[in-house]
């Protein structure tokens, strides 16, 4: 009985991490071919330091997905035909349908397929939450590690669905 609590409790942990709101933006570069739509109040391209930065009120839509941010920086890989990695910063805001997460900033690693949530972040769905100091979310492993540091513990409340019987 314990073992398959335990196994519930880390299919709903897993289910909650590994398709956060967040990692859909990531998949906007893995094969989706429906358009991004980017607004900002300002937009900055540095073509020599291969950077694409909006600035003020950023919103990112896709399909159901939508982020917000202060900021959103695209770093180009070296070729320029690439992404290398994106940032958002500053109130941090991804929904798609019921899952939510918000931190202070998300960094995506698009070579590494690994996404990083920092800054209080916070992973909802429904009732159901994690947050921690960060949250990594391995794309390709489909693998997520909640960490905590110093006082400031990994944190998870499950809201059990009701049992038909």
């Amino acid at each position: 009985m314990m073992k398959r609590f335990t196994y519930t409790i880390a299919v709903l942990i897993i289910g909650l991490l590994v398709h956060p709101a967040s990692a859909q933006v990531m998949e906007e570069f893995k094969g989706k071919k429906s358009p991004v739509h980017i607004t900002s109040q300002r937009l900055e391209a540095e073509y020599e330091k291969k950077l694409i930065t909006f600035i003020g009120d950023v919103v990112a839509r896709q399909e159901e997905f939508t982020l917000y941010a202060d900021r959103l920086l695209l770093f180009l890989a070296d070729n320029m035909d690439d992404i290398d990695k994106i940032v958002a910063r500053g109130n941090v805001h991804m929904e798609q349908g019921t899952r939510k997460a918000t931190c202070r900033e998300a960094i995506y690693y698009h070579r590494e397929g690994r996404l990083v949530l920092q800054g209080e972040p916070v992973v909802r769905e429904g009732d159901n939450w994690v947050k921690g100091k960060r949250i990594i979310y391995y794309i390709e492993e489909q693998k997520s590690v909640a960490e905590g540091e110093g006082t400031e513990r990994v944190s998870v409340t499950i809201t059990p669905r009701e049992v038909k019987e």
